[in-house]
């Protein structure tokens, strides 16, 4: 039973908190989200099931049931196509965890301590006027996926009750806003910084060129090369030199 308030909440957090990792809303406006229409047009299925009663359709629950299943596969398509940001994955799951929970039962069951917990008045669906919500009893199947989360606000008109499902969407909706307001800025002054160093470690231009060194001539011997000629021995031929002068 997740309603406006509660999402304005976590929309809100979610600013605060990339405000203060050093985001901006500006990031945000023009995050690029391939495939959007599927947003609408899975709202617009689900809305369409969720009046089904006030529209005097047949088959009301029918119809709810069957438009909140066509709008998580909706969601779940436009997830796959936005997979690369984060929160995307968390959004998906907590639709598809309340399109279980409806199937299961016809419809989402409510915990009746938890709306007295936080004072949701349950005699509409006491009197079958409405067709998203019945009131859970022993029979309800995965009850824990139904609403039965109290979620009290200072304001006792926003109080609800909510789902798993809904705590994931939630989550995920914040995790997507504040990476999105962060995303485009994160690392980019570092990666800068370490591609372009300083004056005090900037290698002068000509340190890396290279040089040619003319090779030395082919016939140009080398001293190790070079033929050593052996000394004429004194004594073949020669007069011995007198020591006394």
């Amino acid at each position: 039973m997740v309603e406006i308030p509660i999402v304005l909440l976590v929309v809100l957090a979610a600013v605060a908190i990339g405000y203060a990792r050093g985001g901006s809303l500006t990031r945000l406006s023009v995050l690029e989200l391939p495939g959007w229409p599927l947003i609408f047009l899975a709202l617009g299925v689900q809305a369409l099931g969720a009046f089904a009663g006030a529209l005097d359709l047949p088959s009301p629950r029918v119809l709810y049931v069957t438009g909140l299943v066509l709008s998580a596969l909706l969601i779940t398509a436009f997830v796959l196509r936005n997979r690369h940001l984060r929160g995307m994955p968390l959004i998906a799951a907590g639709f598809l965890l309340n399109a279980i929970a409806v199937s299961a039962n016809g419809a989402m069951p409510v915990s009746q301590w938890a709306a007295a917990r936080v004072g949701v008045d349950l005699s509409p669906l006491t009197r079958g006027e409405d067709a998203k919500h019945e009131i859970a009893t022993r029979r309800t199947a995965l009850r824990p996926l139904t609403d039965v989360i109290p979620a009290p606000l200072p304001v006792r008109r926003g109080s609800n009750i909510v789902s798993v499902g809904d705590v994931v969407l939630a989550a995920g909706i914040g995790v997507l806003v504040t990476n999105a307001m962060i995303r485009p800025g994160v690392g980019r002054r570092s990666r800068q910084i370490t591609a372009s160093p300083g004056p005090a470690t900037a290698a002068p231009p000509h340190a890396h060129a290279h040089v040619p060194t003319a090779p030395p001539p082919a016939h140009a011997p080398t001293r190790a090369q070079a033929p050593v000629q052996p000394a004429a021995p004194w004594f073949r031929g020669a007069s011995r030199p007198d020591p006394r002068g």
